[in-house]
């Protein structure tokens, strides 16, 4: 497994420098084509009754808990967390309109059950009004509208657009959304909130074969990185960090510094190419992938190009 725990992309997507000094490119979506993100509202009765069927598609999923909830509290959470999943926040009570005692009592309540603090959120109906509280509080915020996300666009961070399926919807119309990520490069995500056959009224049901039948079809091509909002968000937000960095040339060397978001979390990493000459961080070389790129960590918030003469 590489330092930053992301699936290696096919050989084949990761393109070639053609040697020029100082020619640095950071790849997006990790070296994929393309990224998917499903989550899960709501903390429903379904989601946790085919837990073992969603964990076995084997990636990395994403559930938004409205901790007031009782089953916010099941042991499956944590079986998911230990498994890679994330849990986020839904706020406490999923009310239309924002507050902080909202917000904050869940992150507490996940905290206090799970160990972990929650690094996203969900608007809860997908209301604007989560918007600036969340800007506050966590890396992104998932809101609703049917787009997807793109490198280095102008995508409001707090408020992500997602698909929302209708209710039964059939794979195919799942399929439609990814084939366009994949052909725009984009970053799909895709809200969920529970599945036919159960008793918790979930928004919008759907059946999960359909939905298995979706994943299935998009892990498929091999060329897209399906995983949680967090580790996507922050690839997405860092390689925006990494665009905006202060870069200082001098005849041996350049070097490039970067700040990074308030809430951003640790251990994440970006993956670039480079032509010519050494990448170190901290004055350790990195080391290339046999792919062709460098994981380049982004707590470090600086990396060197050392000429290789």
């Amino acid at each position: 497994m590489p330092p930053s725990g992301c699936p290696a992309p096919p050989r084949s997507l990761v393109p070639r420098p053609n040697g020029a000094p100082g020619e640095l490119a950071v790849l997006p979506w990790a070296g994929f084509r393309g990224a998917v993100s499903y989550t899960f509202d709501d903390a429903n009765a379904s989601q946790i009754e085919h837990f073992p069927v969603l964990d076995a598609l084997g990636v990395r999923m994403t559930f938004y808990l409205t901790t007031g909830k009782p089953e916010a509290s099941d042991a499956t959470w944590a079986r998911a967390l230990a498994r890679g999943h994330e849990l986020g926040n839904h706020a406490k009570s999923h009310a239309m309109q924002a507050s902080a005692e909202e917000i904050e009592a869940a992150t507490a309540f996940i905290e206090e059950t799970f160990g972990v603090r929650p690094r996203t959120m969900a608007s809860p109906y997908g209301h604007a009004s989560y918007t600036e509280l969340a800007r506050s509080r966590f890396l992104v915020n998932r809101g609703v509208g049917g787009s997807h996300v793109v490198p280095n666009d102008h995508t409001d961070p707090f408020y992500l657009p997602c698909y929302v399926p209708p209710a039964n919807a059939r794979a195919r119309a799942f399929d439609e959304r990814v084939h366009a990520a994949r052909a725009d490069g984009a970053w799909l995500l895709v809200l969920v909130h529970g599945f036919l056959g159960g008793t918790d009224y979930a928004y919008q049901p759907i059946a999960l074969e359909e939905f298995v039948a979706s994943v299935e079809h998009a892990r498929g091509f091999g060329d897209l990185w399906i995983d949680s909002v967090v580790n996507i968000a922050a690839y997405w937000r860092g390689q925006k960090a990494f665009a905006a960095a202060t870069r200082t040339v001098t005849p041996e060397r350049t070097t490039w510094t970067w700040e990074l978001p308030e809430h951003f979390p640790p251990g994440h990493f970006l993956r670039v190419t480079v032509g010519q000459g050494r990448l170190e961080q901290n004055g350790v070389p990195l080391v290339q992938d046999e792919r062709g790129y460098y994981e380049v960590a982004l707590d470090a918030r600086s990396l060197t190009l050392a000429s290789s003469v």
